[in-house]
């Protein structure tokens, strides 16, 4: 039924559009996602994959495009990632208000300034309030199975909302791993053919998107929550479908590979697989040690959450994002979800692989023992937080290079 393949990110990503059989695939090239446009569009030219891929102007016109086909009844498909999302963010929202079901690729790339084109999760996370599904994927294999997943959890009339698949640039996009592909007619049975009601049609006029009264508003914004809470079951369901028909295991909405111990890592994305390995090495020394990995962050898995950390003390959140004078997203919504729980653990963050940078075993390690000491900066009861890796050199370097912005006076 499935067949191993070396794919890289990109590839993976290209292929499950090809088996989910999207009818219309409009896109605006952006580094790294480029090369899977380019197979999905040969697939297109040769007849592999019979849809309108449309290349658009701009990312924003891509998303508009995506609404409009999705409105007409049309499976859809794209990609964007980093400046491209941001210029989307408008249409982000019309999409999850007009309840389209499109499928997205986000393939997770720092935003500028200053510019980059390595992989950290701020692109994704600056519209985490858009109302579209975003699940995080920490290898190929996963890119693959949550792409033709989407499809079914976002067409579910339970949901029918937009989902991000994010995978990272570079690190997943152009890295080639061992894939498990499964055979086209299986994937038919699973996707059950095109779910996507057509709500404009040229022959029954209606409007769209009208001015509302506030006697209404709330209550259209309330059913999309309802949806999006949905989608808190309807995700593991279809996880659990796919391992039936294909193999593997099944994926929900966050993984914990071994019971948790007395303190866990909290994370998501390819800096999961790092942690997986820092969590074995470190229980071979005698620690208590155990590994969360968040997949599904909108919908946040809250209740899933507390369940798993319900025996933890310690919780060290990893974020490969940040926000200026606040923290990781991890560390806010994991300290969320336990607030009012008896006896919660503590909770501690650190920031890491900005940009693209190396998160290793060695440095998980050593993070999770100073964490486990109470060394600083983890000594602080609250609002402990730790920069992994900082180099203070580069922090003391006055070139104009380095400090652009306090040279501009």
């Amino acid at each position: 039924m499935s067949r191993a393949e070396l794919l890289t990110g990109n590839e993976a990503a290209a292929r499950a559009v090809r088996l989910s059989k999207p009818q219309v695939i409009p896109t605006y090239p952006i580094t790294p996602q480029s090369p899977m446009l380019e197979i999905i569009a040969r697939d297109v030219e040769t007849g592999l994959l019979k849809a309108e891929f449309v290349n658009m102007e701009s990312d924003y016109a891509a998303m508009a495009a995506a609404v409009g086909a999705s409105l007409g009844g049309a499976r859809v498909f794209t990609a964007t990632n980093s400046q491209g999302l941001l210029f989307m963010a408008e249409h982000l929202y019309t999409a999850s208000g007009s309840r389209c079901p499109v499928v997205m690729a986000v393939v997770n790339r720092a935003i500028s300034v200053p510019h980059s084109r390595y992989a950290d999760h701020n692109d994704a996370l600056a519209v985490n309030r858009a109302g579209w599904l975003q699940l995080f994927c920490e290898d190929a294999q996963e890119v693959l199975e949550t792409t033709i997943q989407l499809f079914r959890i976002c067409e579910d009339p339970r949901v029918r909302l937009p989902g991000m698949l994010c995978y990272e640039s570079f690190i997943h996009s152009n890295t080639a791993e061992g894939v498990m592909v499964p055979e086209a007619r299986t994937v038919d049975r699973f996707l059950g053919g095109v779910r996507v009601e057509a709500l404009l049609d040229p022959a029954v006029p209606r409007s769209l998107n009208p001015p509302t009264p506030p006697e209404w508003y709330t209550e259209f914004k309330f059913v999309e929550h309802q949806a999006m809470e949905a989608a808190l079951a309807v995700i593991p369901e279809v996880g659990r479908a796919y391992a039936e028909a294909f193999g593997g295991r099944p994926r929900g909405l966050i993984e914990t590979p071994e019971p948790v111990g007395r303190s866990v890592i909290v994370s998501m994305g390819s800096i999961a697989k790092t942690a997986r390995r820092a969590v074995r090495e470190l229980k071979a020394e005698g620690l208590s040690v155990g590994l969360l990995r968040v997949r599904a962050y909108r919908p946040f898995p809250a209740e899933a959450i507390r369940k798993a950390l319900g025996e933890a003390e310690l919780v060290i959140a990893i974020d490969r994002n940040c926000a200026a004078g606040s923290h990781g997203v991890l560390y806010d919504e994991v300290r969320s979800a336990l607030y009012g729980t008896a006896g919660p653990p503590r909770v501690v963050g650190v920031i890491a692989g900005l940009g693209g940078r190396d998160v290793t075993v060695r440095q998980l390690k050593e993070v999770a023992r100073r964490a486990l000491k109470g060394e600083p900066p983890f000594d602080k009861r609250d609002d402990a937080i730790e920069w992994l890796g900082l180099d203070r050199a580069r922090l003391r370097d006055e070139s104009p290079q380095a400090r652009p912005l306090a040279r501009a006076g």
